[in-house]
């Protein structure tokens, strides 16, 4: 967090400065973070994305995308850490450069809401998180409709069973990436699926989520994540 904690001193120049558009470089970058993030790689695409965000401060798309990810992650090590108000101080900061979630419809405020339900679910506040995990959708939806589909850290379906999963509801975990894949085949669903599946006691049907996570994974990130994890529960699915 140390380099985006430097940025965000600089925020009201970034945000007086920003361009609509981005360099095409900036943009690569985005549509890389967003294939990794997809992949399940989740680590490695926030990780793009603030080596993106040090070397362009110009983008507000990247501004938004880096952001969302160093929240994210913040919130999950916040949970690690009991879901302390210390533990969460890094979760507010990059709530407080993303705006308000109540403002109108923008990728920023649906990032905002998000965050807003992982410092919930950090601190097992189901109530709370399951409140802004429908406003995030509602925003989802609000830009959907005017043709933009938020992504940033993740789309919402995602951020559903992500944390749903993180609070040991893995009922509606399952509920949520499979609508996701609905959505869109992913490796980042498949396996979020599987591993709702196996918490459920459905060892079947957690190997065959593993196998498919497995195949899209196996070309581009045959080390990664994912492709470990799958290989890893497919040996007792093979017995």
């Amino acid at each position: 967090m140390t380099e985006l904690l430097l940025i965000w001193t600089l925020l009201p120049w970034l945000q007086a400065a920003a361009p609509p558009t981005c360099a095409p470089g900036t943009t690569a970058v985005l549509a890389t973070a967003a294939t990794v993030t997809s992949a399940g790689e989740f680590a490695a695409a926030a990780s793009q994305l603030r080596a993106g965000l040090a070397a362009d401060r110009g983008c507000r798309d990247l501004l938004t995308a880096a952001w969302a990810w160093a929240g994210w992650q913040a919130a999950q090590a916040a949970a690690a850490r009991g879901g302390t108000d210390e533990a969460l101080a890094d979760v507010r900061a990059a709530i407080a450069v993303l705006g308000d979630s109540g403002a109108a419809a923008s990728p920023s405020s649906y990032a905002s809401a998000v965050l807003h339900a992982a410092a919930a679910a950090a601190q097992h506040e189901r109530d709370e998180m399951q409140v802004w995990l429908e406003h995030a959708r509602a925003v989802a939806s609000r830009l959907a409709l005017a043709g933009e589909r938020p992504r940033w850290p993740m789309p919402i379906d995602l951020v559903d069973g992500e944390l749903w999963s993180s609070v040991d509801d893995h009922e509606l975990a399952e509920a949520s990436y499979t609508r996701a894949l609905a959505a869109g085949d992913s490796a980042a669903a498949w396996r979020g699926l599987a591993r709702a599946r196996d918490r459920r006691g459905n060892r079947a049907g957690a190997c065959e989520a593993y196998r498919r996570a497995r195949d899209i994974v196996a070309s581009d990130y045959p080390e990664g994540l994912v492709a470990l994890e799958a290989r890893g529960y497919l040996l007792v699915c093979d017995r």
